[in-house]
């Protein structure tokens, strides 16, 4: 890469994007895990708008990085993105489909595209990763799986991610890890994990339990009524953590876990399904709600621009 040629030793930044179904997150991110001072944002996108409004949105959340980079005098040695699959995330092409989200962009190489579209010189790193792949290497990073060497992360959402680390590398095969990596894949009932843990999971049980008459809710919702003590949102998210943790028992064992380490949206609501997860799982592991929820996918994904940078330097 022509561009690593200009690096310095001083402290380099990344432009980190964490892209989720409604919106993105970004930051620009130093090597040592500071998130840059008024970098942080959030950015609505229509992941069901065209492929010119789904890149028009991420290259204008970088040129706003950039711009504030050079206003700053800082240095933005790549770009490291977060991204839900399926997506050929070596090449940067898209392969999302069928999920009703960032179908325009389906066999386009988003890659390029940034590449061209931000004016960006030959050879400068653009690194995508799954998403929850980065966010159980922001949280061993410098989260809560610091202090751990085998872990699992879990992203509970619009659906179920995961992610396999050990010694701060993921895991894409070995012994417990389902194929993909994916526990939401795996199978359970009449269908898999993640239709029952997941978004559409959760509520499609509240509804059920409370008949046909209930009103459409979301997710919040039903963790406030919960906490008011409503019994059939209480029963939902006590059935979510049972089918988790008895999901989870053979995969745990298998894969000799040191921590089970919980984000995404639903992670808000954890404790009023951690006894019954506990329960189900049945295994004394360390489970533990992520420390840096909002960011940790920010984090990872500059963390693994960094790691490959230092890895082609050395090379």
């Amino acid at each position: 890469m022509n561009f690593l040629n200009n690096m310095d030793h001083k402290m380099n930044y990344s432009v980190s994007l964490d892209v989720g179904g409604t919106s993105v997150k970004s930051a620009t991110v130093s090597d040592q895990g500071e998130i840059f001072d008024g970098s942080y944002s959030q950015t609505a996108i229509d992941s069901k708008g065209s492929a010119e409004e789904i890149i028009g949105t991420f290259t204008e959340i970088i040129a706003r990085s950039f711009k504030l980079a050079n206003s700053a005098g800082i240095k933005i040695v790549g770009i490291g993105i977060g991204m839900p699959g399926p997506f050929d995330y070596e090449n940067g092409v898209s392969y999302i489909k069928g999920v009703d989200k960032y179908e325009a962009i389906y066999r386009l190489n988003l890659k390029n595209e940034l590449e061209r579209r931000c004016g960006l010189p030959d050879g400068f790193p653009i690194l995508f990763e799954n998403d929850a792949w980065a966010f159980v290497r922001g949280e061993a990073w410098l989260g809560a799986g610091k202090s751990f060497h085998r872990i699992i992360g879990l992203t509970l959402g619009t659906g179920l991610g995961s992610g396999f680390l050990v010694a701060d590398e993921i895991l894409e095969t070995g012994p417990g890890i389902p194929p993909l990596a994916w526990i939401g894949g795996l199978r359970w009932g009449n269908g898999i994990v993640d239709d029952h843990i997941s978004r559409r999971g959760i509520i499609a049980r509240y509804q059920e339990l409370c008949g046909e008459k209930s009103k459409p809710v979301d997710v919040k919702e039903i963790a406030e009524r919960a906490e008011q003590g409503e019994i059939n949102a209480l029963t939902t998210f006590r059935e979510t953590g049972t089918i988790l943790g008895q999901a989870l028992k053979p995969v745990v064992q298998l894969f000799q876990a040191d921590c089970i380490i919980i984000g995404g949206k639903i992670a808000h609501s954890y404790h009023l399904f951690e006894s019954a997860l506990n329960h189900g799982l049945q295994l004394p592991i360390k489970i533990i709600r992520a420390r840096n929820i909002e960011q940790s996918a920010l984090l990872g994904a500059s963390r693994f621009l960094f790691k490959r940078i230092a890895s082609l330097l050395k090379d």
